[in-house]
């Protein structure tokens, strides 16, 4: 009952939190209000469909996923014999999980509500507990509901594969380990077996190459540019952490610092780090890299939150000459840096660190 309750509280709260506005601001006797999709909107009317797109798909389309897999998994976990069509959506459960960043977003709106309040005068509107409460219950549920038990419950079953010589194999989908060849079906799931991804060296290492060209452009070039009372101001993501250091803005500057700079160049570094050591068999610290891999899937994520703070000060601040945000290339490149990061991380196979260990069949 508990999940339940915590599944439902958590639509209701989003829908709060996405349809009522997130600002209100006020300048010279002028108002404003904005609410988390008109970000979206405001980039797409730019000529940034891309940026907007990521708005749609992070702080909409990956939540009601999320949800919806929840509430699917809820209803098999309340079914003597659960339904194969309940049960299957859960191998999407923890990709839906990283792909939605409501935290995130709101760790941008605080950014934002900080930066402004400094200079004009602000009113946080409902969609901001709507977004709290959303985030908090769908976690909670998200913990309590346990997959493994749904799983095990399976309805159906395929004939145990013969077994092989050889490593076991763990589905990519429901987790079963299974002593099958590469390319068998898993007894549980029926899906297709891999021994180890495909190219999984080949095709991350091209994504953080693409990633590491990015940079160049997401560093030097604007990610925004904030005019006020005619006086138009270019800003880079370094250059945003000096004017807010110079400010007295400290935290505000080390949460943009940390979040922006230190954990994409880590992520780089680090990924970078795992293939060249597993590319050439390196056997040694595998529990160390196996941590830096899974510290990796969870930290990428954050270094939207410049990404999600030009989005609110593009569609709140917009009063002509008195105060207006546009965003720039800069912000697209970023943007590029921080996806094609966490894409390459979901590309890289841990297990073949684990490969050099022994001997074994597998290949990148």
């Amino acid at each position: 009952m508990l999940v339940a309750s915590c599944v439902g509280a958590a639509g209701c709260c989003l829908l709060l939190g996405l349809g009522t506005p997130l600002f209100e601001i006020q300048l010279a006797g002028r108002f404003a209000s904005a609410g988390v999709l008109d970000g979206a909107s405001s980039l797409a009317d730019r000529d940034m469909p891309e940026l907007a797109l990521v708005l749609i798909l992070t702080l909409l389309v990956a939540p009601v996923v999320h949800l919806l897999i929840l509430t699917l998994g809820l209803l098999g976990a309340h079914q003597r014999t659960p339904s194969r069509l309940l049960l299957m959506p859960l191998g999407l459960l923890e990709t839906a999980r990283r792909w939605s960043m409501l935290e995130v977003f709101l760790l941008a709106t605080f950014v934002c509500y900080v930066r402004l309040h400094a200079w004009t005068t602000l009113q946080v509107g409902p969609a901001l507990a709507g977004l709290i409460a959303a985030t908090l219950v769908s976690a909670v549920a998200h913990s309590r509901l346990n997959v493994e038990s749904l799983w095990q419950r399976m309805p159906w079953k395929r004939a145990e594969p013969r077994p092989v010589s050889g490593p076991q194999i763990a589905c990519d989908w429901c987790g079963l380990l299974t002593n099958a060849g590469d390319g068998a079906t898993c007894p549980r799931c029926g899906r297709a077996l891999q021994l180890r991804k495909r190219h999984s060296l080949a095709r991350a290492t091209a994504l953080l190459i693409a990633a590491c060209l990015l940079t160049i452009p997401a560093n030097f070039v604007p990610v925004m540019t904030m005019t006020r009372f005619g006086r138009p101001e270019a800003h880079t993501i370094f250059g945003g952490v000096l004017e807010m250091g110079e400010a007295h803005l400290w935290g505000l500057a080390a949460i943009i610092f940390v979040a922006s700079i230190v954990i994409p160049v880590f992520k780089i570094i680090a990924l970078a780090a795992l293939l060249v050591l597993t590319k050439y068999g390196h056997p040694g610290h595998l529990m160390r890299r196996t941590r830096t891999y899974r510290a990796l899937r969870e930290l990428g994520r954050w270094s939207l939150v410049d990404v999600f703070a030009v989005a609110i000060l593009v569609s709140l601040v917009r009063m002509g000459l008195l105060a207006t945000v546009e965003p720039s290339y800069g912000a697209v490149a970023f943007c590029g840096v921080v996806l094609l990061t966490m894409l390459a991380v979901e590309e890289f196979d841990p297990r073949l660190m684990w490969d050099a260990s022994e001997p074994s069949e597998a290949g990148a």
